[in-house]
């Protein structure tokens, strides 16, 4: 099997996107002409709609798997379900579960049907390199694990864009690392496996050195674009490399399978059918992002890949 950087790559020409549809179901995500009663079946049933949309128009989906772990057992029947409804349907899909631990304990959640059934999973780095030996079997088989570099989330600066002795902040160190530990699994894969980086879209002055820093060929994912407050313009700093390829990808979540159903003023479902909302949705972002990598490459994003 191909890298899943590589997958990925062919996925977003092939869509002409690259937006990832982030699927964080509960009963609130849950439009109420699919409320029977059944919340796993009810939220199967909806989250099959939003695979099939998603199908036609994005190259990939992210589950968090919090989400799924809050419904028990039963949840986590269902993300296995979802990871194999997306695969049939032609979907990638990411699992943003943040593991981190020593390299036996990382193997462990490699094992994990969640984990395994994936095409990719987040990662706290901050155990430093110890988590590799564990997922090289995993990485081997064509998969990638995405480490936390610069998060979205506001606090991030706490400690992410702090300073070091070197001169270097935090995530910068963290981007470097990350370029190492890729180079790494390259080799020790046979250019198999890889490892990506999180680049969050509400900091966009940063993701230009992120990107710089990371290299050519490390994966990056970003998130908080839409719901969290990150434009397009940023979202998309560091999804091509200097070669301008297609090597990032934007996540959106509750921005396209909640709120663009949701009134925002009234917290009522608006008018008319929520998938057609969703559609739209969909494809007012692909368009946006589009032409914000149209800008920034002065060409055709997809052309060239």
């Amino acid at each position: 099997m191909s890298s899943f950087l590589a997958r990925y790559n062919a996925a977003a020409v092939a869509t002409k996107s690259v937006l990832c549809m982030g699927l964080d179901p509960t009963k609130d995500h849950l439009p109420p002409q699919f409320d029977g009663g059944n919340l796993i079946e009810d939220l199967r049933s909806y989250l099959y709609a939003l695979l099939r949309i998603a199908a036609k128009r994005v190259p990939v989906v992210k589950p968090q798997v919090a989400y799924y772990e809050a419904m028990g057992v039963e949840g986590m029947a269902l993300l296995c379900w979802l990871e194999e409804a997306a695969h049939e349907l032609g979907l990638l899909c990411i699992l943003d579960a943040k593991r981190s631990d020593i390299g036996e304990t990382m193997a462990a959640y490699a094992k994990a049907p969640w984990i395994s059934g994936a095409d990719a999973c987040t990662f706290n780095p901050y155990l430093g390199s110890t988590f590799i030996p564990g997922w090289l079997e995993w990485a081997a088989r064509g998969r990638c694990a995405i480490s936390m570099v610069l998060t979205s989330n506001p606090e991030a600066d706490q400690l992410q864009l702090q300073p070091l002795k070197s001169g270097l902040l935090v995530y910068e160190h963290m981007a470097q690392l990350t370029s190492g530990w890729n180079n790494e699994v390259l080799e020790r894969t046979d250019g198999k496996g890889c490892i990506g980086a999180v680049v969050g879209a509400t900091y966009p002055e940063q993701a230009t050195g992120c990107r710089e820093l990371l290299g050519d060929h490390v994966l990056t994912l970003t998130p908080g674009y839409g719901a969290q407050g990150g434009g397009a313009k940023g979202a998309v700093i560091a999804v091509p490399n200097s070669m301008g390829q297609i090597v990032g990808v934007v996540n959106s979540s509750r921005g396209l399978t909640r709120d663009s159903w949701l009134d925002k003023a009234t917290r009522q479902p608006k008018p008319g059918d929520p998938l057609e909302h969703v559609v739209a949705a969909v494809d007012a972002a692909n368009a946006e992002l589009n032409a914000a990598l149209t800008a920034k490459l002065g060409r055709d994003p997809y052309a060239a890949n």
